[in-house]
């Protein structure tokens, strides 16, 4: 099943602008709600701010010398507000940092809010921009995004292996989830108290030691689904999609993982929407497939022998994707057909 507008087109294949003074690659990605934007972090050196409308230049975002955006390294970021808010997480081991990206006369500026965020492993907002879900540890936490207030805490039912490296929240805000470096999910209902936790032994999934979820995608109807990686001395990681159909009733025959059929997988990311996920080559050759790893997409654009791909983000909307080179280069692709709808709802 192969679905028309899923056909990646290169947006932009850019090189980091010298004058901005930036030239480590960048490591994390965080897209504004709209598709308009998007802000790159580039560990102790600041961050971009890119116009994906191409209506502006590049624009550095400086953050004092001692701000612990630069002193520490960067886990997850979103954008939020409809004033340009950042809100990044540094791990468990330190309050995440919510800052307003000011447009002052000397440049784009960041300053922290006075808002006590949690100490946290992932951070997402929902596709209307009012909620926000932190990965603290064992529990999830919801924060009311306009007022930077704590609205509820959801712990799971039964202990986990180690704590939520990664949460997602669905595309229509009615449910989160979070999973361990296990593979193991924890999900919750938001509006009817649903709650339920996948059962990786019982069933057999086993993962094994040494694994870490990337990235995390949770379908309101079925599924959650996380690419897992393996970090390897010799360069070549290895990956691994976990998926599980939490909604259905009965046995629970639903939950899976299977490592990635491509040998030469660089970096893996799953959809927020769950329709897809995505894998590049070390040259940034791309190909789409679904949650059983049947082809979608696939294509060479943006792919280069000029630095290998080392970072990526795919947007709320699961509709833009972006990757980092070691050469500094920034590639965006666009992960639907120029004719489609971009408001065209996901199959499934």
């Amino acid at each position: 099943m192969g679905y028309p507008h899923f056909a990646p087109t290169v947006l932009w294949n850019l090189p980091l602008p010298s004058e901005l003074g930036i030239n480590k690659p960048a490591s994390v990605f965080a897209f504004s709600q709209d598709d308009k934007l998007l802000i790159t972090l580039h560990d102790c050196q600041g961050g971009i701010l890119w116009d994906l409308t191409a209506g502006s230049l590049p624009r550095k975002i400086e953050f004092a010398k001692d701000d612990v955006c630069l002193r520490r390294p960067v886990k997850s970021a979103v954008m939020v507000g409809a004033s340009l808010g950042l809100i990044v997480v540094f791990g468990i081991d330190h309050a995440a940092q919510h800052y307003d990206i000011l447009d002052e006369t000397s440049g784009l500026t960041s300053s922290p809010s006075k808002s006590i965020l949690p100490a946290a492993n992932d951070v997402k907002v929902s596709r209307d921009g009012k909620l926000v879900v932190f990965a603290t540890e064992t529990t999830v936490e919801l924060w009311d995004a306009p007022s930077s207030q704590k609205i509820r805490v959801l712990t799971s039912q039964v202990s986990t292996h180690g704590p939520f490296e990664k949460v997602a929240i669905s595309q229509d805000g009615n449910y989160t989830a979070g999973v361990d470096s296990q593979g193991r999910f924890s999900v919750w209902g938001l509006a009817d108290g649903f709650h339920k936790v996948s059962r990786n032994d019982e069933v057999g999934v086993e993962i094994g030691d040494g694994w870490s979820p990337t990235s995390i995608g949770l379908n309101e109807k079925t599924f959650v689904i996380a690419a897992m990686r393996k970090r390897a001395l010799t360069g070549n990681d290895a990956w691994m999609l976990v998926s599980w159909g939490y909604k259905y009733e009965g046995p629970d025959n639903t939950l899976r993982a299977e490592e990635y059929p491509y040998p030469n997988c660089a970096l893996a990311c799953a959809a927020p929407s769950t329709e897809f996920n995505v894998v590049l080559a070390p040259d940034g050759n791309l190909n789409g497939m679904d949650g059983v790893f049947w082809k979608l997409f696939g294509t060479g654009q943006g792919a280069s022998k000029k630095g290998k791909v080392i970072s990526c983000g795919i947007s709320g909307s699961s509709k833009l994707f972006a990757a980092a080179r070691t050469n500094g280069r920034l590639i965006v692709w666009r992960l639907y057909t120029k004719d489609a709808d971009p408001d065209e709802p996901y199959p499934g």
